[in-house]
This record gives structure tokens, sequence and C-alpha cells, in this order.
């Protein structure tokens, strides 16, 4: 059994302090004045710029869809063509072999 010692008050963690940067950087990619100017718009503008690029994806994804079923319906059409003029085989009977070889 333990000796019963007095237990210490629970440490207090102290708390720091985060550094705030005074500036900006650019990143890759962006420059820190087109950082800065996006930061700047305003969330309607915002809002309208992303509807349009909605909008332009969805209807490039459309377009494309549409061409799917046009060329699918042009490749059936030619091939509904063609199996007319051909005559069906008739089908092959049953395999006939042994009950397998030796090992």
């Amino acid at each position: 059994m333990q000796a019963l010692l007095p237990q210490p008050p629970e440490a207090v963690k102290k708390r720091r302090r985060a550094t705030k940067k005074p500036y900006s950087r650019s990143i890759v990619g962006a420059s820190l004045e087109v950082i800065q100017k996006k930061r700047a718009e305003k969330p309607e503008v915002r809002d309208a710029a992303r509807e349009a690029a909605l909008r332009e994806i969805k209807e490039r994804i459309k377009k494309t869809k549409d061409e799917k079923k046009a060329k699918k319906a042009e490749v059936s059409k030619s091939q509904k063509t063609q199996t007319k003029g051909a005559v069906q085989k008739g089908s092959k009977g049953p395999k006939l072999g042994g009950g397998g070889g030796k090992r």
C-alpha cells in the first residue's frame, strides 16, 4: 500500500500568446497583389464568380454527354444495319471430352 502523502495541486499550464505577423507574403502561383485584391473583394462578387465558374463547368459536362450520346446512337445505328444482312450461325453442340488427362 502506498504511503499517504499530500498531493501537489494541479499544475496550471501557462498560456502562450500566438505571435501575429504584421505582413503578408506571396504564395507560389499567386502574387501578393492578387491575394490582397481577392481578400478585399466583396462576398457578392465572389459568389457571382463562383456561380459563373460552376455554370461553365456544367455546360462543358453537358456538352460532352451530348456528344457521347450522339456517337453512341450513330454506332448502334450502324450496327443494326450490319446485323440485318448477316445470318446467324447455329450454336455448337456440347463439347465431348474425357474426364481429364493424367496428372
